[in-house]
């Protein structure tokens, strides 16, 4: 009988198979005393059989480790290569797009303005009201708002004897004609004697701190004269008979006196301001928002809305007005919700009245230009005058059944860090006049100086690192072809060409941006240097205002198309760090669970979406009229999600069914609980765990792999005696070991199978001596018989022969015991 060695306490002696195959092969025993030196069992080594299939186990891991290491570290440190390209890269793009102070800022522009309530807008009133609301908080954000500047020959500033402390007032006549203030009211009194205020775009700018450029600020245009313009005022008032000076105390308490009657009203350039509370946030916006909406086309009305629109009346029905007469107007406007709406204003009211011949056009008032927003015609309106503006945005129904889509906007800049954001709230009709409302903000920052030296040398090492790392990858694939692992080695260098490419595109479009600092000049230059504050005016400000805007919301989403181009090139370095921890099993075992559960799980997953999607249908058809939350097929799937994490299980709205529907609820929700909850999940559970449970089992069958740290650890001795005793490669005599635990598994199965025939007809086994192998043990074979068959062992064996003679003499004296030549079992 021959002595087997289990090779279950020797991390480094399965490899000794390969680094010394006659001593250090031996000491993987757990059979024998621990006393037996290598040098006795190289004297009995016609006695030793080897379990291959260990032996296969514990090479084939330190094979895996190796190819790593050598990926990695050992040939060209490609693992710190490939981290330091990972940091730069992190470091760049947080540079271009920094999250902390992103958040920050995003934090404080939802708080300030409410987007919170964006989501309960309901209905025209509701829009109406939260653009009042926007515009009131962008212009506390506008440092140079009537907030917080006075003009200086209204301005007064005295003691309190309450406060016991200084207080402002700003008694501006001027600003109770804009709407801006209720009181006071201009009167003959209130007139100053040095001259009027103009309403001026162009006024100076100050921010907190009052700092200004080197020249300070300077008038883009020349002082208007201050004198009365009755010609003007007699065509808006639609009255060739008055005049500013008889007709003062209406026209200066509007703005048409700071239109026409500057000098009556005394509103005359030039203008000083000062200040009269102090702007104390950090943010600042450059210009009143923006609102602007497209519009769908008129179509014939079809269907029954064709009869509602001749639908007849009765003159008896005195008590319901609109009934008892004919109606001269259409009764209902019919939306091509297919086609845009293009033509050069928004509506074209009949002119009334008394209606100024400037503003009336053969017939018609237009209200609202047009403008092009992406290409796209769109009907903007910057909130000047804001309560103004929005009740004249009432009182013509400037909201109406064929508007699709309203955006208000403004933009941020956030000083010291230099970053810009674009802040756009919209709301989508639907085909039944639901409004939906959205927020939309992005930061964009301006990377200079030292940030810009940062950015580019970031990227420059990123892109530098990737090319090395791919080379070397490369280089060392093709020269160690049979020993390398493809599928990880084409995937790194997969990995550092997108490291190479990516970064590089990144940088060159990078350069070719505008600073965004360019483009918020060029956006208030637009109104700075505009030529008057009438409609053509206005209405070429608004022409060169949204193609400014275009240009920001290129680069705004130039940012964001990058953005989510790092996250997917961040995920495949994450994919990459994976499989790079594969190469242990005891660290695999993730990948490998989800392997195992791969096939089962795709079933469970058309399964599970079948139902899912069946019963969000159901959800949808029977109780969509009844609850919001299923109004939409899309909407009962996202309820459904929400259900499925245990979010809720009674849904808003449920409350109010009865009868019939309040039972097919109940159904719908026992069902879904039933089938989904509690059996999908827990099949799905069940899967995983199952695959968790097979993997764990396969690795406590393992004999010669421990923990990932002691076999990383045992590497480098390896390695060094592969080298020192210029043994053969490890791929060959691991496919030698493969071929060899295959005839065995042949020779155990033929053996079985004759000990079957063994067996007599009533089930007797006859008398035959017992094989020399039990059907149920291990798969072992003579060591010796190994290092003579495998090509590359004898010349080794040979070097080691001597080395073991010396050792073996060195040590004869203090041998204790020697194994049997014919040990028992």
């Amino acid at each position: 009988m021959t002595v087997m060695f289990f090779a279950s306490h020797c991390a480094s002696g399965a490899v000794a198979l390969i680094l010394r195959p006659l001593e250090l092969l031996l000491l993987c025993t757990s059979a024998i005393s621990a006393k037996v030196s290598p040098q006795e069992l190289q004297q009995n080594i016609d006695h030793v059989q080897v379990r291959v299939e260990v032996l296969l186990e514990r090479i084939s891991l330190e094979d895996g480790l190796i190819d790593l290491m050598k990926s990695l570290g050992a040939v060209l440190m490609n693992l710190p290569l490939f981290l330091l390209c990972l940091f730069c890269f992190l470091a760049a793009i947080a540079i271009l797009s920094p999250p902390p102070q992103t958040a920050a800022i995003h934090r404080h522009l939802n708080s300030h303005f409410g987007l919170d309530q964006v989501a309960e807008v309901q209905d025209t009133a509701g829009i109406y009201d939260f653009l009042q609301t926007f515009e009131n908080k962008n212009a506390e954000l506008r440092a140079t708002s009537f907030n917080y500047w006075c003009e200086h020959r209204y301005f007064q500033r005295e003691w309190d004897d309450h406060y016991l402390v200084p207080v402002s007032s700003c008694p501006s006549p001027r600003y109770t004609a804009l709407e801006l203030q209720s009181s006071p009211v201009w009167t003959n009194s209130t007139s100053p004697s040095t001259g009027g205020h103009h309403r001026r775009l162009s006024a100076e700018r100050r921010l907190a701190g009052g700092g200004t450029s080197t020249g300070g600020p300077q008038a883009t245009h020349a002082n208007p004269p201050c004198e009365d313009n009755d010609t003007a005022y007699q065509i808006e008032e639609d009255d060739p008979n008055i005049t500013c000076h008889d007709h003062a105390s209406h026209a200066c308490a509007t703005d048409l006196g700071l239109l026409y009657c500057p000098r009556t009203c005394g509103y005359c350039a030039p203008f000083s301001y000062d200040r009269y509370r102090k702007y104390t946030k950090p943010q600042v916006t450059l210009l009143p928002s923006v609102v602007h909406q497209t519009r769908y086309k008129t179509k014939p009305c079809e269907g029954w809305a064709e009869k509602f629109l001749i639908q007849n009346y009765n003159p008896v029905l005195v008590t319901i007005p609109a009934l008892d007469g004919p109606k001269n107007d259409e009764l209902l406007v019919c939306v091509d919700r297919n086609s845009a709406y293009e033509e050069d204003h928004a509506f074209y009211l009949d002119c009334t009245p008394h209606t100024p011949s400037t503003r009336c056009v053969d017939g018609k008032i237009p209200i609202t230009a047009k403008t092009l927003f992406h290409g796209q015609a769109v009907y903007a309106k910057m909130l000047i005058e804001s309560s103004r503006d929005l009740n004249a945005m009432k009182e013509v129904g400037w909201i109406d059944s064929q508007t699709e889509h309203i955006a208000v906007s403004t933009v941020i800049y956030t000083e010291d860090l230099e970053m810009f954001t674009s802040l756009t709230v919209s709301f989508d009709f639907d085909y039944a006049g639901n409004v939906e409302g959205s927020v939309s903000m992005v930061t964009y920052k301006d990377v200079i100086l030292t940030s810009a030296q940062n950015f580019i040398g970031c990227l420059l090492t990123t892109c530098i690192g990737a090319l090395f790392s791919a080379t070397a990858s490369t280089v060392h694939l093709l020269r160690h072809r049979e020993q390398c692992n493809w599928g990880l080695t084409c995937y790194e260098i997969f990995s550092r060409i997108l490291l190479l490419v990516y970064p590089t595109i990144l940088l060159i479009s990078w350069s070719q941006q505008l600073l965004m600092s360019h483009e918020f000049d060029l956006l208030l230059d637009t109104f700075i240097s505009s030529d008057g504050v009438d409609e053509s005016h206005l209405n070429h400000n608004m022409q060169e205002y949204f193609k400014v805007k275009t240009v920001i919301h290129e680069e705004v989403g130039w940012l964001e198309r990058h953005r989510v181009a790092s996250y997917v090139l961040m995920y495949f370095q994450f994919l990459q760090m994976v499989l790079y921890f594969n190469a242990h099993p005891r660290v695999a075992m993730l990948t490998k669970t989800v392997k195992g559960a791969l096939l089962n799980m795709l079933h469970f997953f058309l399964v599970f979406t079948i139902l899912f999607l069946m019963l969000a249908f159901m959800a949808h058809f029977l109780l969509g009229g009844q609850i919001q939350l299923f109004g939409t097929f899309g909407g009962a799937c996202e309820t459904q999600v929400r259900m499925l994490f245990g979010e809720f299980i009674f849904v808003d709205g449920a409350e109010q069914l009865s009868g019939l529907s309040l039972a097919m609820y109940w159904l719908y929700a026992a069902s879904f609980m039933l089938i989904v909850f509690f059996t999908l999940l827990n099949f799905f559970l069940a899967i995983v765990v199952d695959a968790f449970v097979a993997v764990k089992d396969e690795y406590d069958k393992l004999h010669c792999t421990y923990n990932f740290i002691y076999d990383v650890g045992m590497i480098p001795r390896s390695l060094f005696m592969h080298f020192k005793l210029k043994l053969p490669g490890r791929k060959k005599f691991i496919s030698y070991l493969e071929e060899s635990l295959e005839n065995l598994k042949e020779v155990k199965k033929q053996a079985e199978q004759q000990a079957r025939k063994k067996v007599g007809h009533k089930g007797v086994r006859h008398q035959e001596p017992p094989p020399a192998e039990p059907s149920g043990g291990p798969l072992t074979m003579p060591a010796k018989k190994m290092l003579e068959e495998f090509p590359g062992f004898t010349e080794a064996g040979g070097r080691t022969q001597k080395l073991g003679l010396r050792t073996r003499r060195a040590q004869s004296s203090r041998r204790k015991h020697t194994l049997p030549k014919n040990p028992k079992p």
